[in-house]
């Protein structure tokens, strides 16, 4: 079942049971207070009735008078007073009864003591039925009228009452049914328009299932949907956001290994081409130890791809536990660099210069991460500087920086240069061991951290490339 279904149900068994108990309570107390009113009213009255008797036949019997005559002037004025409604009776026996209906003293008077009662005192039958009606009957008993041991039974027909209180409820009925259709034709309609952006939520869901991932709908509540809705855009905005960054990243990745597989390709044909001419000629020994020396060069470039290419496939994939963030002293890290650059400086007779201000300067940084950014950093000023000229490295509170005085780099090509196996001059470059992957690395380590690689260069002057702590 539907929520729409189940959401209409309750509510109209809701409505339906509060409009009849509704109904129920208000004839209930509608009945109520009319008995209640006729009894009040019939108690006063007899009370009064009762008291003229007993004055009159105080008054007209002055003196000696017979006994027979007493009671006839009593039932004479019993009857004037009371008339067709009640019924009289002298020491239990009926001396007059006008009315239609047969009251069985005996069981009043078994109900009169019932209620611990005494005489003069009345009785209230509140609903009684004789002969198809609804009577409430009055009953005193052993009351003094002017004579003693008389009993009174005065009744009131109550059944007029009963019976438009029950046309009232089917009227109420009939009203509350018509009522109920119109009120819930309102309701159904309000409750499909309340629901209906849940409607659209079902389908924009099976759209984004489908692959639609610009799928948004429009907010046009404020209430509890609308912020469900507002959830659901928000939901998809990241979910388009996230797939078109893996279809970002599956793109560089299928650049990287067509870059990859050209870069490979060059020296794997020198390679092979070098290893045919060994095995297919006769060649001087300076012949052969050329070539050989090439095939050693390319092998060494092939490995050196090889490393770079699996850094870099790491730090695409990284998982934050693996890395280890934690405060690091850039002098010691600098020393660690000097360290393993000094056998390549050597050969080149470069001079690496060192400077760090503070000499306790410390960075929250992955030691290993860190030192390979430098690492990478002083490796590219190395191949773009002359034998015998000097890189300056230099760590202060906002950045770090690593300067060459080489060839410089063209404006144009600055914004490239970050590129994965983008190299300004590809001859240079590979005759001097480049890939074109050392500042993509970089860029990755700086990202990771949340620095940012900032490149300054002039031709003919050299390049500074500064990681900035704070990006």
């Amino acid at each position: 079942m539907k929520l729409f279904h189940k959401i209409c149900i309750w509510v109209f068994s809701g409505m339906m049971g509060l409009s009849l108990g509704i109904l129920f309570f208000l004839l209930s107390s509608m009945l109520r207070q009319g008995v209640d009113d006729v009894i009040c009213y019939g108690k006063k009255e007899i009370d009064k009735n009762v008291s003229v008797i007993r004055e009159k036949i105080q008054r007209e019997s002055i003196g000696t008078v017979e006994t027979v005559v007493k009671e006839i002037m009593v039932i004479n004025e019993f009857r004037q007073i009371f008339k067709m409604d009640s019924i009289l009776w002298k020491d239990g026996e009926e001396v007059w009864n006008a009315s239609p209906y047969e009251i069985d003293r005996s069981a009043l008077s078994k109900l009169f003591e019932s209620q611990d009662l005494h005489s003069g005192e009345m009785y209230i039958s509140r609903r009684q039925k004789v002969d198809g009606k609804i009577l409430i009957v009055f009953y005193q008993e052993y009351m003094n009228l002017g004579e003693n041991g008389y009993s009174l039974a005065v009744y009131r027909d109550v059944t007029d009452i009963y019976s438009r209180v029950w046309k009232l409820f089917f009227s109420g009925v009939g009203f509350t049914i018509v009522l109920f259709c119109t009120v819930g034709a309102l309701l159904y309609h309000g409750i499909r328009r309340i629901l209906f952006p849940l409607e659209e939520l079902k389908g924009a869901s099976f759209r984004v299932a489908n692959g639609e991932y610009d799928s948004y709908i429009s907010i046009t509540n404020n209430d509890e949907i609308g912020e469900v809705t507002e959830s659901f855009n928000q939901m998809a905005e990241k979910i388009r956001e996230h797939m078109e960054m893996l279809e970002k990243t599956n793109e560089k990745q299928q650049q990287l290994l067509g870059s990859l597989s050209h870069e490979m390709k060059t020296p794997m044909t020198a390679i092979i081409g070098n290893v045919e001419v060994l095995l297919t000629l006769r060649l001087t020994e300076s012949e052969r130890e050329k070539a050989l020396f090439y095939i050693l060069n390319e092998s060494k470039r092939l490995a050196r791809l090889s490393e770079k290419m699996m850094e870099f496939s790491r730090l695409c994939n990284q998982d934050d536990s693996v890395i280890s963030i934690k405060k690091q002293s850039v002098s010691r890290i600098l020393e660690q660099l000097n360290a393993l650059m000094s056998f390549r400086l050597e050969e080149k007779q470069i001079n690496l210069n060192r400077t760090c201000l503070p000499e306790t300067l410390e960075k929250q940084a992955d030691e290993d991460l860190l030192l390979s950014l430098l690492w990478n950093l002083v490796d590219n000023a190395y191949k773009a500087s002359e034998t015998g000229s000097n890189i300056e490295i230099a760590a202060d509170e906002q950045k770090i920086s690593v300067q060459d005085f080489g060839k410089g780099i063209p404006a144009g090509e600055i914004a490239h240069v970050t590129e994965a196996f983008y190299m300004v001059d590809k001859s240079r470059s590979k005759k001097a061991g480049g890939i074109g992957l050392g500042l993509s690395l970089c860029c990755q380590i700086a990202e990771i951290h949340g620095w940012k690689i900032r490149i300054e260069s002039k031709e003919g002057e050299g390049t500074r490339v500064s990681v900035l702590w704070q990006s």
